[in-house]
């Protein structure tokens, strides 16, 4: 016992402190309220925790992130890639439409408060444009609902794929290539085109899965991305 704790154990012993309130119909009045909240609390609170000490290890988020599943998207780590090539942004999209036509095909109403650009594109189930921001093309994807397998993306290990802050649930793909993929019915994928993609944005929001794809850092894809669903 160290002299701190001597002197401390020796001033307990000499002090007169007042009675104790009796608390305990108060603290069984609470224990009952919180009765029923407890477990759901407690069961949010260790999947926050555990999730939260997963992503801070490196190989442990690896691992979680070599297969990962985010609102209408897929996203699958391979040690090679599928055949692609560079193309442009809206490659494989289909023509250019008007705003009213590309949601009536896509059958997604388009969620944009930052801007309104003249030519959309659309497949079932998903909408896009080309948006310019800080010089540069970007090109929002927009898909309704959880559609498992809409879209997927194979990276390769050299890409980076981390949480972003940003809607429900978000992440940052960066630093690799990777090809794209659209399934317009489960277990039947064809590529909306055979090409390689840069630094993406994904994020959920509500019942929405949105897509920024572009040569931005990001900080600048997630200032974006806040601008056009404020």
């Amino acid at each position: 016992m160290t002299e701190l704790e001597r002197a401390l154990v020796a001033l307990g012993s000499e002090v007169d402190f007042p009675a104790a309130p009796d608390l305990r119909p108060r603290v069984r009045e609470q224990l009952e309220r919180k009765r029923f909240a407890r477990p759901l609390v407690l069961a949010v609170a260790l999947l926050v925790i555990a999730f939260g000490i997963a992503m801070a290890v490196p190989p442990a988020r690896s691992a979680i992130l070599r297969f990962f599943h985010i609102g209408s998207v897929t996203i699958e780590r391979v040690q090679k890639l599928p055949p692609a090539r560079e193309a442009p942004l809206a490659a494989g999209l289909g023509p250019a439409l008007p705003l009213d036509q590309a949601e009536a095909r896509s059958g997604v109403r388009l969620i944009l408060h930052a801007r309104r650009p003249d030519r959309y594109y659309a497949r079932p189930g998903l909408i896009a444009t080309l948006l310019q921001y800080r010089g540069k093309p970007v090109l929002l994807v927009e898909l309704q609902g959880d559609q498992t397998g809409l879209t997927k993306k194979f990276a390769t290990p050299v890409t980076t794929v981390q949480p972003a802050p940003i809607g429900s649930f978000g992440l940052w793909l960066a630093g690799g290539k990777h090809v794209l993929f659209w399934e317009p019915t489960p277990g039947n994928p064809r590529q909306i085109v055979p090409r390689l993609a840069g630094n993406v944005l994904l994020w959920t929001q509500n019942d929405r899965t949105f897509r920024l794809e572009g040569a931005l850092p990001e900080d600048q894809m997630l200032e974006l991305a806040r601008d056009i669903t404020r």
